[in-house]
């Protein structure tokens, strides 16, 4: 019997993580924007859809870095992943020449 529930608390044990939200610049959403989430050594890269709307998922969670390219910029926020899905309303915002990336 313990034989048999040990492969399952091992999926338990390495449930994969996943965020999910939105990047907007003021009012606008952006679409197709390049996003990537690393939490450790693991990398995971995908793109905003045309609502500008995302959903990453990893197997590695604790604290993490999203990381958004805009405007030949790269602007990152820490986020935490862990096994239930996190949401993470994001919001870049200029100053000057640069942009900075914010929850909202």
């Amino acid at each position: 019997m313990f034989a048999m529930l040990l492969p399952m608390v091992a999926l338990l044990w390495h449930a994969p993580g996943e965020i999910f939200g939105d990047v907007r610049l003021g009012e606008k959403y952006l679409p197709e924007l390049p996003v990537e989430l690393k939490c450790g050594d693991e990398s995971v890269k995908g793109a905003t859809d045309k609502a500008g709307s995302f959903r990453l998922s990893s197997r590695t969670g604790g604290k993490c870095e999203l990381i958004v390219s805009y405007d030949k910029q790269t602007l990152s926020i820490q986020v935490v992943v862990f096994s239930k899905p996190a949401q993470y309303r994001l919001q870049i915002e200029k100053k000057a020449d640069s942009y900075s990336l914010k929850r909202v």
